[in-house]
């Protein structure tokens, strides 16, 4: 693993804030350092979607938090407050580092680690997902829950003792939640480029119509190079959140994607419609990883690939299935 995939989560953490030019600066000059490519010879379109990959790992590993919105100006990365976070897993109990990273934290954790008892196992791994510039899980074992609590108390950080990834998961809003805060109006179609989303091979497409009662919209802002979301039913329209809308979708189809192995713990979501965020955060947090891609052309024949998150208890499959108005798919998830 390449040294450069703890830097980039360094600046922000030296920083605590950074714009979003100043970021998109910082990850291309990283990225290029990293792949030993000269800037002009940067694909631009691959380094965007790289960066943007590596957005979305940051936040659900609860690194970072993004703010977007519709001003590009006040776009900002916010470095997250370092925490020692458990994983809901049997055993003996497990705890993350998330938030905010320095060149001397993993250095601080382990002697923090001897100080509590030689028999804490402290593990870092590089991460194996396909998203570039993500530091390395770092996870601590210990024989009770005291012991994570006295690591985190001497490295004066908090140790949340519930696991993060049912507290985010009961925060999270439902399907139904978040489709009653939308508001519908009466507008016309836009004449901008557009095209529909398609929800048998979850893509957008260059068509007007589907069999679904729900009709979810790109459309391509004619000079800024940005797309906006619409979602229509009996003529009314509501902008709404891609990762919501494509799930409002396939709710109303009754078209289920989201496939868990009960004996692998894994759950495979279609890479082409990514969990709405606190959810992914959810199922990030139970192992620490980043989910890893695959193509499995065998499980839903007309999706291209699936992003893999392990470590999943039943109870959180279930539960996220269903905040998505999705019944799991139970089938193996093996790729050989």
């Amino acid at each position: 693993m390449s040294e450069t995939s703890e830097k980039l989560l360094y600046v922000i953490s030296a920083k605590k804030e950074l714009a979003w030019l100043s970021f998109k600066e910082t990850f291309d000059y990283l990225y290029n350092l990293d792949t030993g490519l000269r800037e002009e010879n940067t694909d631009k379109d691959g380094i965007k979607n790289k960066r943007l990959q590596a957005i979305r790992a940051l936040d659900s590993l609860g690194h970072c938090d993004f703010n977007f919105s519709d001003d590009s100006s006040k776009n900002k990365v916010y470095a997250a407050s370092p925490v020692l976070v458990r994983l809901p897993c049997a055993g003996f109990p497990q705890a993350i580092l998330a938030g905010a990273r320095s060149p001397n934290t993993i250095a601080q954790l382990s002697n923090a680690c001897q100080s509590v008892g030689h028999h804490i196992n402290l593990e870092v791994t590089a991460q194996a997902s396909e998203s570039v510039l993500i530091p390395q899980r770092v996870a601590v074992q210990a024989e009770d829950v005291g012991e994570l609590r006295a690591i985190a108390n001497s490295l004066e950080i908090p140790f949340i003792e519930t696991p993060s990834a049912w507290c985010v998961l009961h925060f999270a809003a439902s399907i139904d939640d978040y489709l009653a805060t939308l508001e519908w109006y009466n507008y016309t179609e836009l004449n901008w480029q557009s095209k529909t989303f398609d929800p048998i091979y979850l893509q957008f497409r260059p068509i007007k119509e589907t069999d679904c009662p729900l009709r979810l919209s790109q459309y391509s802002h004619p000079s800024r190079n940005t797309q906006v979301y619409y979602l229509w039913q009996d003529g009314k329209c509501a902008e709404i959140d891609l990762d919501w809308g494509r799930y409002a979708v396939l709710k109303a189809l009754r078209r289920n994607v989201l496939i868990y192995d009960k004996h692998r713990f894994t759950i495979a979501v279609p890479a082409s419609a990514n969990l709405p965020r606190l959810l992914e955060r959810a199922l990030t947090l139970c192992s620490g990883y980043a989910p890893k891609y695959e193509k499995m052309p065998r499980v839903l024949p007309q999706i291209q690939g699936f992003k893999l998150f392990s470590a999943i208890p039943p109870q959180i499959a279930e539960m996220t299935a269903a905040k998505l108005g999705q019944t799991l798919l139970q089938q193996s998830l093996s790729i050989t």
